[in-house]
């Protein structure tokens, strides 16, 4: 893979390759990545902190899977965040 390869462009996702960035709410600018099966990576610029969640689950795209993982990543973050 690579950036000219057509289905990375900005605006182009499908089945296979669909953006999976989500925004954390709030003044700081804070992002995870999540994957279909439980996999998280979560991001503070700011801090440079990086927590990387690996996980294969059963079930694809169970929203309440990340509770726990996201619950820890915010309490990094208050200890260790700016």
């Amino acid at each position: 893979m690579k950036p000219s390869d057509g289905y990375l462009a900005p605006g182009i996702a499908n089945a296979y390759f669909g953006y999976q960035v989500w925004l954390f709410p709030g003044e700081q600018r804070r992002f995870a990545l999540l994957g279909i099966r439980g996999q998280m990576i979560a991001v503070d610029p700011a801090s440079k902190l990086i927590m990387v969640h690996t996980a294969v689950r059963q079930k694809p795209s169970d929203p309440a899977s990340f509770s726990e993982p996201l619950a820890l990543w915010f309490a990094v973050l208050a200890q260790l965040g700016k």
